[in-house]
């Protein structure tokens, strides 16, 4: 047992077995507001800035969050706790390979604890985690470019997030204009 002489509360730990319930905030998805996980982003309490790390429970029952996947970020996830029936949902293509009137229909695979996901940016491979009967605890990270752009192939919607901006759009062509020059 070694002895510190250091901080009681050094900034570059967080001991997540003793956060209390209250200290993970709940994410609710803003682009399908039934998707929601609760989220504590030890990347930013540790002050990291080039890397992303959060410390995730989702609900028994739950869906972590919309299906997506990102063009400029890379995302892995490590299951820490999950029940014989937790899933990821993944999807692979994109919106713009869809037939009119086709859906997004994800295939399920089963997850438990210790399995690592990678999720290379710019791969159209549509994913989420759906907790079945017990709750699921897992870490979720990734890299933290600028600008990233997030694809939600099923509702048709990107999502635009950087460090101080975030929009979402919609997915579809409303109008082209041919520019012209002025003419008298």
């Amino acid at each position: 047992m070694s002895t510190s002489s250091g901080p009681l509360n050094p900034d570059y730990l967080v001991r997540t077995a003793d956060l209390p319930p209250d200290a993970l905030p709940h994410r609710i998805h803003p682009v399908v507001s039934t998707n929601h996980r609760y989220q504590l982003s030890l990347g930013d309490k540790t002050g990291l800035t080039k890397t992303a790390v959060h410390f995730c429970r989702l609900p028994a029952g739950a869906t972590s969050t919309t299906l997506h996947w990102h063009m400029h970020d890379d995302e892995w996830f490590y299951v820490l706790e999950a029940g014989s029936d937790a899933v990821l949902l993944v999807w692979e293509g994109d919106s713009t390979s869809l037939k009119a009137g086709e859906a997004v229909v994800p295939r399920e695979e089963g997850v438990k604890p210790g399995d690592f996901l990678g999720f290379k940016a710019g791969i159209p491979r549509a994913h989420a985690f759906r907790a079945g009967a017990k709750e699921m605890v897992y870490l979720i990270g990734g890299s933290r470019e600028e600008l990233d752009i997030s694809r939600y192939p099923a509702e048709g919607k990107s999502r635009i997030t950087g460090r101080d901006v975030e929009w979402t759009l919609e997915d579809k062509l409303v109008s082209i204009s041919e520019k012209r020059p002025y003419q008298k």
